[in-house]
């Protein structure tokens, strides 16, 4: 990152008065032939304006005495107001965007929010910056914060299990929070933390190891998954079946333009509430399909014809981005 003005100028400012320092001493050591604590004394007397004298002085050495009186106070004076600017720009700067970002987490309404920007996390806040999702990482770790800010993502630097710092967070008004360190320890708190201060919260948490999963569970946990076991799955899927798992990813993929898979809860205004999944893919715009049906009683994958869709069912679909984004304002 380039460094701030005010940083330069500091930089500038320093080397100023440094070299009037040294020319100074140089200076009254050849033209006074003084010492160089003498000759230092002096310079530094004249600069700040004290006019210290060790001894009288000859006429080349008041010309030259003028020149450091000049260029050193102006060096001061520079020096003084680089100074200022550096802690005016940093302090005030920090607190505007500080409070600017709090503004903004505080606005937020059915967010996500990210517990750890390591490499799981960081690859959440991509897939939901590219989905376009609202969302908000919490992390203890300063470069990460850093890492956060220049990629243009609300963070929040702290503990998440601190229930202040959730509250901070906007948990209250959150749909979903992605607990995704590397520590099972604070996996398993910040999922308790999180399911205390909202019962309805949807939690997903990163189990680091297999006994870790039935405690995520236990402290509140909707989802545990362990980036190991997936990444298992995935390569044997890539081997025996890689048609089958490029289509998949193609489809669940954030910013896919060709096709989309697009999960839509039913509301009761839904047309298609009271329908037959034949009469409902009729209804259907080009290029959507129904592929599985989830009822209160669990997923029905492939769903019959004869199946009635009933309100508060969620309907997955796969089709263009657009259609499906037109179809869950519309039914949702």
């Amino acid at each position: 990152m380039k460094p701030p003005a005010s940083y330069r100028h500091l930089i500038i400012a320093s080397l100023l008065v440094a070299s009037v320092l040294i020319a100074g001493t140089i200076g009254y050591m050849f033209i006074e032939q003084l010492s160089f604590v003498d000759a230092l004394y002096t310079t530094v007397g004249m600069m700040s304006t004290v006019g210290n004298v060790i001894h009288p002085i000859t006429p080349l050495g008041r010309i030259f005495t003028i020149f450091v009186i000049v260029f050193g106070v102006g060096s001061l004076l520079y020096t003084f107001g680089a100074g200022m600017e550096f802690m005016i720009e940093g302090h005030f700067s920090q607190a505007v965007r500080r409070h600017h970002m709090d503004n903004k987490i505080a606005a937020l309404r059915n967010h996500a929010i990210i517990c750890g920007f390591g490499r799981v996390g960081s690859q959440i806040a991509q897939d939901l910056a590219a989905a376009r999702q609202t969302f908000v990482v919490l992390d203890e770790n300063e470069q990460n914060i850093r890492a956060c800010l220049e990629a243009g993502y609300l963070a929040l630097q702290g503990d998440a299990t601190s229930d202040d710092l959730l509250h901070k967070a906007g948990i209250q008004s959150a749909q979903c929070v992605l607990v995704a360190t590397d520590n099972d320890a604070h996996n398993i708190s910040i999922t308790l933390s999180a399911r205390h201060l909202n019962k309805q919260l949807h939690i997903v948490a990163r189990a680091n190891h297999n006994e870790t999963e039935a405690k995520l569970k236990l402290a509140g946990a909707d989802r545990v998954l362990s980036p190991y076991v997936i990444g298992g799955h995935r390569m044997a899927n890539l081997a025996f079946q890689p048609i089958v798992t490029d289509f998949i990813d193609k489809i669940t993929k954030a910013d896919s333009i060709d096709l989309a898979v697009q999960e839509v809860g039913l509301s009761a205004h839904s047309s298609l509430v009271g329908k037959t999944m034949e009469e409902a893919q009729d209804m259907l715009p080009n290029g959507i399909v129904v592929v599985a049906l989830k009822k209160a009683n669990g997923m029905i994958s492939g769903p019959g014809l004869q199946t009635c869709i009933e309100a508060g069912d969620t309907a997955i679909l796969v089709g263009m981005p657009g259609p499906l984004a037109a179809f869950k304002v519309k039914h949702g």
